[in-house]
């Protein structure tokens, strides 16, 4: 079992602050982050949030609950230490969870998404000891930067291999048939070890390689996307209602993306391509766009009322069929009013950043 790294000056404070405890249950619950963190993915990120965020909406996902996950996590984030079912360890829980989203933000894009998608623009605001989605925020920017960073020339070059074999002397000085076959074994097992070497690095170049081509074609897309100033709706940007485009650009440009969580000059194409930063109202951006392009928006079995709550909007409006039943059922569900407003240019990035959430590896 690998063990546990030295507890971050973070986390310390963190729970110390809140919970006055600087012993062994605050190491257990270290352990508990670290080695929850070290097992999440996406579904264990959508737990995480629920319980960060103190929202207990129901599970969103079409084909599975997030009940064994909820389990998984309780139990892991533990540390061995107390448990943590009981009511009164809620917000425990919570400052924990948080923590753990927090610790992944370096590694798994979905995590600072998600708290930037489920924070809303500040709509939901939980309690906790660190500003959690101020911190999702720059790493987003951070992961952005180096998702696309260039490899440089000396990243690209397999330095040539040592073939570490010599004949023994034994074997200069025999004849010995198995002796000869046994240097012979050996000097193909060096020239394996050898050859593998360049194929790794070959390999890791490849990958570099197709990685930095598929960057390159993503700018190139969103490049000529903007020069061309045409929506794949069939209008000029100049033509597209203002009310439809921050969810029909933020569509097309995370189309386009194929790495997560996109490039850091998102909101700079977004603005560019026309959407100002005026207020809009939640239900008039979703029922901007006819239902065929809204009942088509996504095809992601993730749509969440905590994670993605904009694909949400969309789902529940098609699956109605009636600009105003869904609202009800929406505001029911995510805590927020369909007649909230907030800028459109952020509304946009939201919309964006939920896409890359349902539809863009890590």
């Amino acid at each position: 079992m690998a063990k546990t790294p030295e507890m971050s000056s973070d986390f310390a404070g963190w729970y110390t602050s809140c919970f006055m405890d600087e012993g062994s249950v605050r190491a257990a619950r270290w352990k508990g982050v670290v080695d929850t963190a070290a097992a999440s993915d996406y579904k264990t990120v959508e737990v995480l949030l629920r319980l960060a965020f103190g929202v207990g909406a129901p599970a969103g996902t079409k084909s599975e609950s997030l009940d064994d996950h909820y389990r998984t996590v309780v139990d892991k984030i533990s540390g061995d230490g107390t448990a943590l079912e009981s009511a009164g360890s809620q917000r425990e829980l919570q400052v924990l969870a948080a923590a753990v989203l927090v610790r992944l933000f370096s590694s798994l894009p979905d995590a600072a998404i998600g708290v930037t998608t489920t924070s809303f623009n500040g709509a939901r605001a939980p309690e906790l000891p660190m500003d959690l989605a101020g911190l999702a925020q720059n790493a987003l920017l951070e992961l952005s930067r180096i998702k696309h960073n260039r490899a440089e020339a000396k990243e690209l070059v397999v330095s040539a291999p040592k073939v570490d074999f010599e004949v023994s002397e034994q074997a200069i000085a025999s004849f010995d048939q198995n002796t000869w076959k046994t240097e012979l074994e050996r000097l193909r097992d060096a020239t394996r070890a050898a050859t593998r070497f360049i194929i790794d690095g070959q390999n890791r170049i490849m990958r570099r390689l197709t990685r930095q081509i598929e960057l390159g074609n993503e700018e190139l897309q969103m490049l000529w996307w903007l020069v061309g100033e045409h929506s794949d709706i069939g209008k000029k940007f100049s033509k597209v209602d203002a009310a439809l485009k921050p969810l029909t650009f933020a569509k097309e440009l995370g189309r386009m993306t194929t790495a997560s969580p996109g490039p850091a000059s998102i909101i700079s194409m977004l603005a560019r391509a026309g959407i100002a930063d005026r207020s809009i109202k939640v239900q008039d951006a979703v029922n901007a766009p006819a239902l065929d392009w809204a009942n088509s928006a996504t095809t992601s079995q993730r749509i969440s009322p905590v994670s993605t709550p904009l694909h949400f909007a969309l789902e529940k409006r098609a699956e109605i069929g009636d600009d105003e039943a869904w609202q009800s059922v929406w505001s029911a569900m995510t805590g927020f009013t369909a007649d909230a407003s907030l800028s459109a240019i952020r509304m946009a990035e939201l919309f964006y950043r939920e896409h890359i959430y349902l539809h863009v590896e890590n």
